[in-house]
């Protein structure tokens, strides 16, 4: 399957949540200086990198919007009728421990609601997006429709063994302050790659199951 015919906000979305996801690919592994914003939470260079990345793009083909980066927080004002949502690095704990099970997300909200998002995987480089009336990932160079399924939604929910006062666990790595992002490749209820005492207790596809709600709405 070829790209299909996307224009406007959503391929702008696309185009700025690759960006970002190049930046934190390519930072991947490499030293990183991590900047505490609170007890317990922190943000690192790759976020604050990556968040540039996507305002460039977003402030050189829309510069009256507004932007809301988890980062630099509010540009433009706050009422404005168009207003981007930016997450530069979703999973800064997982990524600060060498585990690339993050995404970046950009979206779109309008007085309608969410008319354009996309959520990019650093690690396989597809990208998950919607135009709001469609959902779609492009994948090695193609883009092909989202299906809705039920292993995209919340399938298990662990409430017993779970030691006290831990953090919940996300597939494949340990969610903290910070990381509420499991990882968007994932099929639902894979886990066997998570240690033995530390069942997820979650297992979803964020991406997938966010653009198809965002299409059907």
């Amino acid at each position: 399957m070829a790209l299909a015919d996307i224009s406007g906000d959503a391929a702008l979305a696309v185009a700025a949540a690759s960006a970002g996801a190049a930046v934190v690919r390519d930072m991947y592994a490499g030293p990183l200086v991590r900047h505490e914003k609170a007890p317990g939470d922190f943000t690192t260079d790759a976020d604050l990198r990556a968040e540039q990345a996507i305002l460039a793009i977003l402030r050189a083909d829309r510069p009256e919007d507004a932007v809301t980066g988890e980062e630099g927080g509010l540009t433009g004002a706050p009422e404005a009728d168009r207003m981007w949502l930016v997450d530069p690095l979703c999973g800064t704990v997982n990524y600060a421990a060498g585990h690339l099970l993050v995404a970046v997300n950009v979206a779109l909200r309008e007085a309608a609601g969410i008319t354009a998002a996309a959520s990019a995987d650093p690690a396989t480089g597809e990208v998950f997006w919607t135009d709001g009336s469609r959902a779609m990932v492009r994948r090695d160079g193609a883009d092909a429709p989202l299906k809705p399924s039920a292993r995209t939604g919340l399938v298990d929910v662990n409430l017993g063994h779970r030691p006290a006062r831990r953090a919940p666990v996300l597939a494949r790595g340990r969610a903290g302050r910070g990381s509420r992002c499991p990882d968007p490749r994932r099929t639902a209820g894979d886990d066997s790659t998570a240690r033995p005492e530390r069942r997820p207790n979650l297992a979803t596809s964020p991406s997938r199951s966010y653009l198809q709600s965002s299409a059907r709405s």
